[in-house]
């Protein structure tokens, strides 16, 4: 498959890239095959995520806009600006909770909030960014195959 041609394709092709990279990239961990398989896929995964950020820098300008814009907040773009933000923070987060883990002792890095049992930062950011990832694709399924490049 090239990336020329019709702007609809293009994007279904990041948007399909996207699903198999993340899948793949929780299959290779669950299978406990190996963490540099791992960390490769899941470092694709993030070059997806700002190829699919690139593809849609009109709609990222619109809600940065919408972000900046205290009265657009309660607004449907406002919330959808506030969602996308999570979002791309949380998987900002799973990076970096991920290089953390990697470069630790070989125990992970955990987190300590005292009232609970500790917790690894990377296992619970993976499984935050997951369900958001999940909400994510559900919402706009009907729009994957359709949506157009601007």
């Amino acid at each position: 498959m090239t990336m020329d041609g019709d702007p609809r394709q293009q994007r279904w092709i990041v948007h399909l890239w996207l699903i198999i990279m993340f899948l793949m990239s929780l299959l290779v961990l669950l299978l406990q095959t190996s963490i540099l398989v791992h960390i490769f896929l899941g470092l694709l995964f993030a070059g997806l995520v700002l190829a699919h950020l690139r593809q849609r820098r009109r709609t990222v300008a619109s809600l940065w806009r919408d972000l900046r814009r205290v009265t657009s907040w309660l607004r449907p773009r406002g919330r959808l600006a506030w969602a996308d933000l999570l979002l791309l923070l949380v998987t900002l987060n799973v990076i970096a909770s991920g290089f953390a883990d990697y470069f630790s002792s070989g125990s992970g890095v955990m987190i300590h909030l005292g009232f609970m049992r500790p917790f690894r930062w990377h296992s619970v950011s993976a499984i935050a960014l997951l369900i958001l990832l999940l909400v994510h694709v559900i919402r706009r399924a009907s729009r994957l195959r359709t949506s157009a490049v601007r």
